[in-house]
């Protein structure tokens, strides 16, 4: 049995450059040993950014619960990251763990395709970056969900960090950079966009203060919305900060300029729209292990079918660093591909077969498609009957109560500004499908399959991992990776995130063209014994790069909080803390 959560005095945890080296803080750091005087009142907080991180932590020490936390991480993410997430412009999946009444939820906060969309229309520029790629944002309304039903604070209290920050400058890193140069040609089209990240005329370089202006003005638009409301009560005051976005100003600003600018979004998409909680999915593994991930539209049963099919391996007794530990991952989460590509959408339009999916004896028939001197390649038939048919963040919270939050939100690094209200929209339709027979066709008013899926594992009920990778198709195979490092292999929540990860290309893209690769890609600190021996079993092996960001909290043997921050990363930053009494 895992132990109560929180244990720890003071860690901060390494992975990635820490707030203190920033901003010269003098607080005491110790290893990851811990400190001599347990204690119940630790937290935990691990982002891609630093400067989210320290949001995350300054609202928990505010006497914030991990929900707040997480919107305060995700608003600063939205600022100093804004081609990978946005709370005004994204989608997000999210699960949060209640420690009162142990239970674990799904957050479902994406919009769906617009109402004036069309196939036909869609085909044409499928390849082409615009208006005409955004969807619904729904991430707004997920996250004000969160405050509603698990939040202490108030409205102003939680986005001010990422207010702060927007107005006052932040340091443009190499990552941000890096996007900026990729990018360069779209956001000299787009004027608003320029006026942030080209202010006098060549794009920002390495180390310069960066503002977001606008955006900090739409966000205190909505913390004013919030306030003026806040004597009927806190839930009145959140709905009128939903309201102010899908029924006011920020809808009607989206819209007008998804007319001009041949989108497919309308007012009645807006206001009709609703995030929902709603249960989660999860399989056993083991004995007194549950995972627990978002159901679909969200992709995150593909990690659960994978872990279906390794769980009756003795992995304990593999050797983590060998190639039949790659070999055995590889083709479960082949073998899961093929099960999303041929059963999941939004099933409020297909029927997605989850108990079927999910079930152990057809988790054991799978078992039996592969073998271990033998690589698949596409295509790969499901296991099931037919039915009818890297843009993204991930971090994670956990307060001095034993709440947990473990969040992927996503947006798409096009760099579409609305206006002057410095949101940055999302470009989620790109991973629509065209073909009529797709679980995943486009369909107005229906959502998109959605890549974003962050996992969180209990043991006997309490809170074991919390964790995710980003990378569109690479999201559920690194959290695999990463689960099993923990879990399977005895790694510490540094280890797993450290350790090189692999990616199989063995069905179609998520995005348009969708591609088929059928190569298994490697970072390069794979050992050549291991790369050699593979290509013997048939995997056509692509070396180089890295693949996704991955962070991650785990509560020890002990009880002890450790973080997993991303160390491929400049920014990433995870900290356990005491709070002060």
């Amino acid at each position: 049995m895992v132990p109560t959560l929180n244990r720890r005095e003071l860690l901060l945890g390494s992975g990635g450059v820490g707030i203190a080296a920033i901003a010269g803080d003098t607080r005491p750091e110790t290893n990851a040993a811990g400190a001599d005087d347990p204690s119940d009142d630790s937290v935990a907080v691990v982002s891609q950014h630093h400067l989210a991180t320290e949001a995350g932590l300054e609202i928990l020490e505010q006497g914030g619960t991990a929900a707040d936390a997480a919107v305060a991480v995700a608003c600063t993410l939205s600022v100093v990251e804004p081609w990978f997430s946005s709370v005004l412009g994204g989608g997000t999946w999210a699960l949060y763990y209640e420690a009162d009444s142990e239970e674990v939820t799904s957050v479902d906060g994406v919009g769906p395709v617009g109402s004036d969309a069309t196939v036909d229309d869609f085909e044409d520029r499928a390849g082409d970056y615009g208006m005409h790629q955004s969807i619904v944002p729904g991430a707004w309304d997920g996250w004000m969900l969160w405050l509603e039903e698990y939040g202490e604070l108030d409205l102003a209290e939680v986005v001010d960090p990422a207010m702060t920050i927007a107005r006052e400058g932040y340091p443009a890193s190499p990552g941000m950079i890096r996007w900026l140069g990729r990018r360069a040609d779209r956001i000299e089209e787009r004027p608003d966009a320029v006026e942030i990240y080209m202010p006098d005329g060549e794009l920002v370089e390495e180390g310069e203060t960066s503002y977001q202006y606008d955006m900090a003005d739409t966000f205190e638009a909505l913390s004013d919305a919030y306030t003026d409301r806040r004597d009927e009560g806190r839930n009145e005051a959140i709905q009128a900060a939903r309201d102010y976005f899908y029924r006011g100003p920020i809808a009607e600003a989206i819209v007008e300029f998804s007319d001009e600018n041949d989108g497919y979004l309308t007012r009645p998409d807006f206001e009709e729209f609703e995030a929902d909680i709603v249960d989660p999915i999860s399989i056993e593994y083991d004995e007194d292990l549950e995972v627990y991930q978002n159901p679909p539209n969200s992709q995150g049963i593909t990690q659960l079918l994978a872990l279906n099919v390794l769980e009756a391996y003795d992995l304990d007794e593999i050797d983590p660093d060998s190639a039949d530990a790659v070999h055995v991952q590889a083709e479960a989460i082949k073998l899961a591909f093929a099960d999303r590509y041929h059963h999941v959408g939004d099933p409020d339009r297909v029927d997605v077969p989850v108990a079927d999916l999910l079930d152990e004896e057809y988790a054991a028939d799978q078992r039996d498609r592969f073998e271990m001197d033998d690589a698949m390649e596409w295509p790969i038939d499901s296991g099931l009957s037919e039915t009818d048919a890297d843009h993204t963040t991930t971090f994670h919270v956990v307060d001095a109560d034993g709440n947990g939050a473990a969040v992927t939100t996503s947006l798409g690094a096009q760099f579409q500004v609305i206006g002057d209200t410095g949101i940055h929209l999302n470009n989620r339709m790109r991973m629509l499908s065209l073909e009529e027979d797709d679980p995943n066709r486009l369909t107005p008013g229906y959502k998109v399959r959605h890549t974003s899926n962050p996992y969180l594992a209990t043991c006997d009920g309490e809170p074991y991992v919390l964790g995710g990778n980003t990378g569109v198709d690479m999201q559920p195979q690194g959290q695999t990776q990463q689960f099993v490092n923990v879990a399977e292999f005895g790694l510490g929540a540094q280890e797993a995130i450290d350790s090189p990860r692999f990616e199989t290309t063995a069905f179609p893209s998520t995005q348009h063209p969708y591609d088929i690769g059928n190569t298994l890609e490697m970072e390069r600190e794979f050992p050549d014994d291991i790369v050699e021996e593979l290509e013997e079993r048939g995997h056509d092996v692509d070396l180089g790069g890295s693949y996704g960001t991955a962070n991650m909290i785990v509560v020890d043997e002990d009880g002890d909080l450790e973080v997993g921050a991303e160390s491929r990363s400049e920014t990433a930053d995870g900290n356990v803390v005491q709070l002060e009494d």
